[in-house]
C-alpha cells in the first residue's frame, strides 16, 4: 500500500486546536485531486481519523468535527458514519462552549437536511447525555439548553425521555422556571425575556413583558386607581389553639395580627387573566401579594398551576408576565376570579369576603360579577346568597380579558399560597369582623328562603372518602364507632350549599377531617363543638382554621392522627389514620365540656399573643329606653387591657368600643348605643392602630368617659367638624413643620376654626396648594420605606379620616377632594422630611394632640341637654400638645 506523501503527513502533524480551522482548508486541497487512487484515499482517511481522534481526546471538539466532515468527503459510500461523528462532536463543542444560539441553528439544519433518522437519534442521545450531566452537577442553565435542543432536534417529546423518565417538555418548563426566578432575583430582565423567547414554543406561551409590581393602595397613592377604604387597617386578637393531646411545638410561622384595610377600587383600561390573580395596566402589575413587603419570602406560582392560562415570573419588585393576545372584551366587571377560585376553602377565605365591598353603597349598581367558568355550581349559589344588588354574573373563559372598568377588593389578610423552600409555612390568622359579616349575610339569606331548621342537636361526621388528597383512610371504622353515639355521616359533595349551611347550623357536635368541607363550621351556632381530625404535620394551618371557624362562636379541638407519607405529595395533603378510640374519647370530653364546663384537651397560645379575655357575669342587655347609660363599677374593675379589632364575644377580648358596651351593660358590640358615633369611629380606628402599650396608656382611661356621649344629630355634625378642623389646622401643619414648610404650616394653622364640614369649601384652594407644595421634589409614597409610609398614614390620621369621610362624601365631591388634599398633604410632607429628621417626635406629639381632641369631643354637649353626666371613673387629663416649634 502506498503511503501518503511526507508533505501530507507533516501537515497533519502541525495541526493543533488553534490552527485547525485554517489547516482543514490546506488538508482539503491535499486530498481533493481526482486522480487519487483508492489506496491513497484510504491511507489519508486513516491519518485524518487519527488526527480527529487526537483532537477529540484533547477536547478540541470543533476541530475534530471539521476533520470528521473532511473524512466524509473522501468516502462517498461511507459518509454517514463520519457525518454522524461530525454532528455529535459539533453539538458537544457548541454546547460545551455555551454557544446555544449556534447550536440551535446547527440542530435545525441537521433536522432539515438529514435523511437518516439515525443521525437525528444520535444527536438527541448526545444532547440528553449532556443535559443529564449538567443536571447531576446542578447546572440548570446549560441543562435547560441541552434539553431544549434535544426537544427541537427530535421534533417534540415523542419517543424520548430523560434519564429519570421525564418528558423533555416537562424538564424544559421546570428548568426554565428556575432560571427565570434566578434571573429576576438578579434583576436581569432582558436575559430572562430572551430565555423565554428561546423556549416558549415548548410550552406554547406568548412573549413576556416586564412590569413593576404595585399594590392597589400604592397605585391609588399616585392617582392610578379610584380607591375607597371600606374598613380601616386594624389589629385583631390571636386565636387560642386547642389539641386533644399535649400541645406540640408548631413549625409554622404565626400569622400577623395587623389586618390590612379593606377597600373597593376601580381600575380603568386594564387586562386580567382568569384563573390567576394577575392584573396589568400600562407598565404596572397590580397585585397586593406580589407587592407585599414580604414578597421575597413568598413563592408566587402564577403560570405553574396546570389550571392557569398564562405565564408569570416574579422578582423582588418587577415581574415578567405573558403579553395578552386575542383578549376577551368586557365593558365592566367586579373581580371574583383568580388563583384557586374553584377550591372551596380558598373560595371562602379569599374570594367570598370581596362581596362585602361589592355590596357597599359606594359600589355602583349594575356592574356584573366576573367569575371563572370552571367554578362549581355551589360557588354561584353562594354569590346569589351574598349579593344584595342582584348583579348579573359573567363566566370568563380561560383567555385574557380586556376590561374597560374593573372593580377590585382585597383578600382579608396577608395570605401567601406558599413560602419559598426552607422557610416556615405562614399560618394566616383571619379577621373575625370580615367573616362575621359574611356569616350573618348568608344565614339571613338562608332564613329568607326558609332553609334553616330549628334543630340544634345534630351530630355530624363529615365524610371525605370522595377525595384522594388528605384522605382519612380509616374513615369507615371511625364512622362505625360514632354511629352508636348518635352521629350521622354526611357527604358535603352531594349536598347543595344551603343544605350544608343548614346541617352545620343545626349541629351541636361535628367531627371531620380538617379540610375545605370544615369551612362550613363558620355557620355553626355558638357553643357548637368541633373535633378537627388531621395528620401529624406540625406546619399545618391550625391558626387559620381556628380563627376562621370560631367566628360564629363554635370551638374547635384538633386531634392529630398518624401520617402515611407518600413521595411527591405535599406535606399538607398526605393521607392519614386516626385511632377511633381517641376519637370517641375526645367526643366524650367535648360533651363534658358543654355539660360541666370542664375544658377538653390542652391549650396552645403563641408567645406574646395571648387572647385578651374578660370574664362575664351574664348575658349583656341594652339599658331600658329612657334610662341614662351608666358605668358598671364591677365590670370597670375587670378591664385592665384592650384588644384590637372586633370579637365574637367578650370572653375572646374587648376592643375599646366593645369595652364601652360592656361597661354600659349593653349587648356585645363595637358600636355601643350609648356612645357618640363620631367619637366611636375615631377611637375605634385609633385604638386598633396603636401598639398594645400605647393602646392601654392612651385609650383605656377614655373608655368609661365614652359611656353616655351620644347626642343629637346637630351635636354629631359639630363633633365631625371638630375632627375635620383638627385634621386641617393641627395634623397637617405638624408634618409641614417637620418638612421645613413653615410658611405653609402657619397658613393652615392660622385659618379660622371650622364649625361645619361644609366650611371646607372655602379651604379647597388652600389645601390643594398645600398638597402640591408638599409633593414637590418627592417621588411617590410607594417608593418610600415601610416605616415612613406607616408614619405618613399614622393612626391618628386614619382615625380622623374614618370619622369625617362619610360626612365629606355626603357634602359633595369638592369637599371630599379637599379632605383628600389634607390627608395627602400630610403624607407627602412626612415623606419629604424622612431622612432629614426623626418622625417619631411628631407622631407622639400628634398622639397627645389627638387625645386632647377626643377629650374636647367628649366634653361637647347639646346646648339644651339636661340631666347629670354619666358617672365616669377618674381619668388623667392630658393637656393639648403644642405642635409649633
Amino acid at each position: 500500500m502506498k503511503r501518503p506523501t511526507e508533505t501530507f503527513i507533516a501537515l497533519i502533524r502541525t495541526v493543533t486546536a488553534d490552527n485547525a480551522s485554517d489547516m482543514v482548508e490546506h488538508l482539503r486541497a491535499r486530498v481533493a485531486p481526482a486522480d487519487r487512487t483508492g489506496a491513497e484515499s484510504a491511507a489519508m482517511r486513516r491519518h485524518l481519523g487519527a488526527l480527529a481522534f487526537r483532537l477529540e481526546g484533547n477536547d478540541h471538539l470543533g476541530a475534530a468535527a471539521d476533520i470528521y466532515e473532511l473524512i466524509g468527503s473522501l468516502v462517498p459510500d461511507g459518509r454517514e458514519r463520519w457525518t454522524r461523528a461530525a454532528a455529535i462532536a459539533r453539538l458537544r463543542d457548541l454546547c460545551g462552549r455555551g454557544r446555544f444560539d449556534e447550536a440551535s441553528t446547527y440542530a435545525a439544519r441537521l433536522r432539515a437536511e438529514s435523511d437518516a433518522s439515525a443521525l437525528v437519534q444520535d444527536g438527541v442521545t448526545t444532547l440528553l447525555r449532556l443535559g443529564w450531566a449538567h443536571e447531576c452537577r446542578n447546572e440548570p442553565g446549560p441543562c435547560l439548553q441541552c434539553y431544549r435542543l434535544a426537544y427541537d432536534l427530535n421534533g417534540g417529546d415523542a419517543g424520548v425521555t430523560t434519564e429519570d423518565g421525564d418528558r423533555l417538555s416537562r424538564k424544559v418548563k421546570n428548568l426554565r422556571r428556575l432560571r427565570l426566578d434566578a434571573l429576576l432575583e438578579a434583576g436581569r430582565f432582558d436575559e430572562a425575556i430572551a430565555l423565554h423567547a428561546q423556549t416558549r414554543h415548548v410550552t406554547g406561551s406568548g412573549s413576556l413583558a416586564a412590569y413593576d409590581m404595585v399594590s392597589v393602595k400604592a397605585l391609588a397613592a399616585v392617582g392610578g386607581v379610584r380607591y375607597t377604604e371600606i374598613r380601616p387597617a386594624r389589629r385583631i386578637a390571636a386565636p387560642e389553639l386547642r389539641f386533644w393531646e399535649p400541645p406540640p411545638t408548631l413549625c409554622s410561622e404565626a400569622g400577623g395580627l395587623d389586618m390590612p384595610a379593606q377597600y373597593l377600587a376601580f381600575l380603568d383600561g386594564c387586562r386580567a387573566f382568569p384563573r390567576s390573580n394577575v392584573v396589568v395596566t400600562g407598565d404596572k402589575l397590580v397585585y397586593d401579594l406580589a407587592a407585599h413587603p414580604r414578597r421575597r419570602h413568598v413563592l408566587l406560582q402564577d403560570g405553574l398551576n396546570p389550571d392557569q392560562i398564562m405565564t408569570a415570573a416574579f422578582g423582588a419588585t418587577r415581574a415578567l408576565v405573558e403579553v395578552p393576545e386575542d383578549a376577551h372584551a368586557v365593558e365592566a366587571g367586579l373581580m371574583m376570579f383568580g388563583l384557586q377560585s374553584r377550591n372551596y376553602g380558598h373560595w371562602f377565605c379569599e374570594f367570598v369576603p370581596r362581596m362585602l365591598a361589592y355590596n357597599d353603597p359606594r359600589c355602583p349598581d349594575g356592574i356584573p360579577l366576573c367569575i371563572d367558568d370552571h367554578m362549581p355550581a355551589s360557588h354561584e349559589e353562594i354569590l346569589r346568597l351574598l349579593d344584595t344588588r342582584e348583579r348579573p354574573v359573567i363566566k370568563l373563559p380561560p383567555k385574557p380579558v380586556e376590561f374597560e372598568l374593573l372593580g377590585m377588593a382585597p383578600v382579608p389578610a396577608f395570605f401567601p399560597f406558599d413560602m419559598k423552600p426552607g422557610l416556615p409555612f405562614y399560618d394566616t390568622v383571619w379577621p373575625a369582623d370580615i367573616f362575621a359579616a359574611v356569616r350573618k349575610r348568608i344565614l339571613e339569606s338562608a332564613r329568607e328562603r326558609g332553609v334553616l331548621s330549628d334543630r340544634t342537636d345534630r351530630r355530624l361526621f363529615i365524610s371525605r372518602k370522595a377525595f384522594t388528597q388528605r384522605a382519612l383512610l380509616n374513615e369507615a371504622e371511625i364512622a362505625e364507632r360514632l354511629r352508636p353515639l348518635g352521629f350521622e355521616v354526611i357527604y358535603p359533595e352531594t349536598m347543595s350549599f344551603l343544605e350544608q349551611v343548614d346541617a352545620f347550623h343545626s349541629a351541636a357536635l361535628v367531627v371531620g377531617s380538617s379540610s375545605s368541607a370544615l369551612s362550613n363550621a363558620l355557620f355553626c351556632r355558638p357553643g357548637c363543638r368541633i373535633l378537627g381530625l388531621i395528620h401529624e404535620e406540625l406546619a399545618f394551618n391550625f391558626r387559620g382554621y381556628t380563627s376562621y371557624i370560631e367566628v360564629g362562636g363554635a370551638r374547635i379541638l384538633f386531634l392529630r392522627g398518624r401520617t402515611l407519607h407518600r413521595p411527591g405529595v405535599h406535606a399538607f395533603h398526605v393521607s392519614y389514620t386516626v385511632d377511633p378510640g381517641k376519637v370517641a374519647a375526645a367526643v366524650a370530653a367535648l360533651e363534658n365540656e358543654v355539660a360541666a364546663g370542664t375544658p377538653a384537651g390542652f391549650t396552645l397560645s403563641d408567645p406574646d399573643s395571648h387572647p385578651i379575655c374578660v370574664p362575664d357575669d351574664g348575658v349583656l342587655q341594652s339599658p331600658a329606653r329612657g334610662e341614662p347609660a351608666r358605668v358598671d363599677p364591677a365590670r370597670h374593675a375587670r378591664i385592665t387591657t384592650l384588644a384590637a379589632g372586633p370579637h365574637a364575644s367578650p370572653d375572646q377580648g374587648l376592643c375599646a368600643m366593645e369595652a364601652v358596651a360592656y361597661l354600659a351593660g349593653e349587648r356585645h358590640s363595637d358600636q355601643p348605643a350609648c356612645a357618640s358615633p363620631s367619637i366611636s369611629a375615631f377611637v375605634r380606628t385609633w385604638s386598633d392602630g396603636l401598639p398594645q402599650a400605647e393602646r392601654d396608656g392612651l385609650i383605656l382611661p377614655l373608655v368609661p368617659r365614652l359611656v353616655g356621649t351620644r347626642g343629637s344629630e346637630a351635636l354629631e355634625r359639630r363633633r365631625i367638624a371638630m375632627v375635620a378642623d383638627w385634621l386641617v389646622r393641627s395634623h397637617v401643619p405638624a408634618w409641614f413643620r417637620l418638612a421645613k414648610l413653615n410658611v405653609e404650616a402657619d397658613e393652615l394653622a392660622d385659618l379660622a376654626e371650622l364649625t361645619d364640614v361644609a366650611d371646607l369649601t372655602s379651604l379647597c384652594d388652600h389645601l390643594k396648594r398645600a398638597r402640591k407644595r408638599a409633593a414637590v421634589a418627592n417621588l411617590t409614597l410607594r417608593q418610600t420605606g415601610s416605616a415612613v409610609r406607616a408614619a405618613a398614614w399614622d393612626a391618628t390620621q386614619q382615625a380622623a379620616w374614618i370619622t369625617v369621610r362619610d360626612a365629606l362624601e355626603e357634602a359633595g365631591p369638592p369637599i371630599l377632594a379637599a379632605g383628600w388634599d389634607a390627608a395627602y398633604a400630610a403624607a407627602y410632607a412626612a415623606t419629604r422630611a424622612y431622612g432629614k429628621a426623626s418622625l417619631e417626635p411628631t407622631r407622639r406629639a400628634l398622639e397627645q394632640s389627638a387625645l386632647a381632641l377626643v377629650e374636647r369631643l367628649i366634653e361637647a354637649r347639646d346646648a339644651d341637654s339636661a340631666g347629670p353626666k354619666a358617672p365616669a371613673a377618674p381619668a388623667s387629663m392630658h393637656p393639648s400638645a403644642e405642635l409649633r416649634p
